[in-house]
């Protein structure tokens, strides 16, 4: 099977024979190109073709070949740390790192080349020496040999379906190691928790955090367990949960390692957290739930966060009513279904001060005896100049898709106990007004303290079966 059949030359060689064989094999097929035509269009000796390949199919299999080959020699190494899950893992990494483009260029045109049979017969031998390597290396007793067996097999074919996913796709529009991550995700086996229990890692430890740790750490979410928590201070942790941080796994920064324990990321952090570590929970094929929906304010982080291969999902936070003019405004259903939306939230005038205040418009918050607007405009002005106070606004302009449309208005109120935001929408589908009226986060008075609620349920309802409205 291996490509290489003697020594390393120089790479730049090797890939100069394997771009001339993938040109001729289009030009004028696999089967009538000869190893004298390639040698001929890459200007080199028929021996100097053996001396990189063993034949012209390797052209086209050496990339990945090498990373195979590596791979099976680690497994067999004695004492090596990883599980076959890991192990897995790592080779995804590994290929992911240094994709075989030639490989994917014969996938895509495996009709216009002639190559289908060749790449189904070479796939079949190279998963099969994958799923032996993954197998040696379980580790497993002679009782349960078959489903070691069983199971490494089914990693090793999601190896491969995710290296097929990617190239057909178009080599380099997604990333090859997420493809192969989202991949072997679809092998239960040996990736779940006896029960099937949703592993929760959660990315924060503030006011919405704090409650959504305490919860899962203590059981209080049916089918959902916590795998631990990203931090960004040794201390964090303890000062949100107190005792229960003993038994709790921090991550500390190393967010990799946190999307690698987990199922799901739950973010807790604030916006810029939202954008930084969500592209790359979903770009690793994890799927991600977002407190800090105001992220996708940002046109380009709302792309990063909606464009896959993880699955975005929204904590609905302190307003209700969005499923209903989500589906009013459904591409593709009533015609102009919701044309207008608007925001008018009121919140405590002393909760409202931002850093980037004057110290005479922070002591007009604290002084103020009458309730007055404090800002309106787009949904893109409220979330940047009051990022803690109108994520909301950004729940309803997804919902609608009303992005520049949504008007926002901030309402600061010296005498509110409580947080209220009104929700106004209309169009052919209907007209709609919701009126919200939360009690505030004792720990955080720029939030209502139904956020985290609504997280947590958001969790239970992925975590398990029952009746949830979606």
């Amino acid at each position: 099977m291996a490509s290489v059949v003697r020594g390393r030359p120089p790479a730049s060689s090797r890939e100069t024979l394997a771009d001339a064989a993938s040109e001729l094999f289009l030009e004028q097929g696999y089967d009538t190109t000869t190893v004298a035509d390639i040698t001929t269009r890459a200007g080199v000796s028929r021996s100097s073709f053996f001396n990189y390949f063993d034949g012209k199919a390797a052209t086209f299999w050496y990339a990945l070949d090498e990373h195979i080959a590596k791979f099976v020699e680690a497994s067999a190494a004695p004492g090596r740390g990883e599980s076959p899950d890991q192990a897995a893992e790592s080779l995804a990494s590994q290929i992911g790192a240094s994709p075989p483009h030639t490989l994917a260029l014969a996938i895509a045109n495996a009709d216009a080349m002639g190559v289908r049979e060749e790449l189904g017969t070479g796939r079949a031998l190279r998963q099969a020496s994958l799923a032996a390597a993954l197998a040696a290396g379980s580790g497993s007793a002679p009782a349960r040999a078959i489903a070691a067996q069983i199971v490494a097999a089914a990693r090793a074919t999601a190896v491969f379906a995710g290296i097929w996913q990617w190239a057909e796709r178009g080599a380099g529009t997604t990333d090859l190691e997420a493809e192969i991550l989202t991949a072997l995700r679809s092998v239960d086996l040996g990736r779940l928790p006896a029960k099937n229990v949703l592993r929760v890692a959660v990315v924060g430890s503030g006011a919405i955090g704090a409650r959504v740790i305490e919860e899962l750490a203590t059981g209080n979410v049916p089918g959902a367990a916590l795998a631990g928590v990203v931090t960004r201070r040794a201390d964090a942790l303890t000062q949100a949960v107190g005792q229960l941080a003993a038994g709790v796994t921090d991550f500390g920064e190393d967010l990799d390692a946190a999307i690698r324990a987990s199922d799901i990321v739950v973010e807790c952090a604030g916006i810029a957290a939202a954008q930084s570590i969500g592209s790359r929970v979903i770009a690793s094929g994890r799927d991600l739930l977002i407190v800090s929906i105001g992220a996708l304010a940002d046109p380009a982080s709302r792309e990063a966060l909606t464009g896959g291969p993880g699955t975005l999902r929204l904590a609905t936070g302190a307003i209700g009513g969005l499923d209903l003019l989500a589906a009013a405004a459904r591409p593709g259903g009533i015609t102009d279904g919701i044309t207008s939306a608007s925001l008018t939230s009121t919140k405590d005038a002393a909760s409202l001060a931002q850093p980037w205040m004057s110290a005479q418009q922070v002591r007009e918050l604290e002084s103020a005896t009458e309730p007055f607007v404090l800002f309106e405009g787009t949904v893109a002005e409220a979330v940047a100049r009051y990022p803690g106070s109108l994520n909301v606004a950004c729940a309803l302009a997804h919902a609608t898709g009303l992005w520049r449309e949504t008007r926002v208005r901030l309402i600061a109120d010296p005498r509110a106990e409580r947080t209220t935001h009104e929700i106004v929408a209309a169009g052919a589908a209907g007209e709609y007004r919701f009126v919200m009226t939360n009690a505030v986060s004792e720990m955080n008075p720029t939030s209502s303290a139904v956020v985290a609620e609504t997280v947590l349920h958001g969790i239970a309802a992925i975590a398990g079966p029952g009746a949830t409205f979606v």
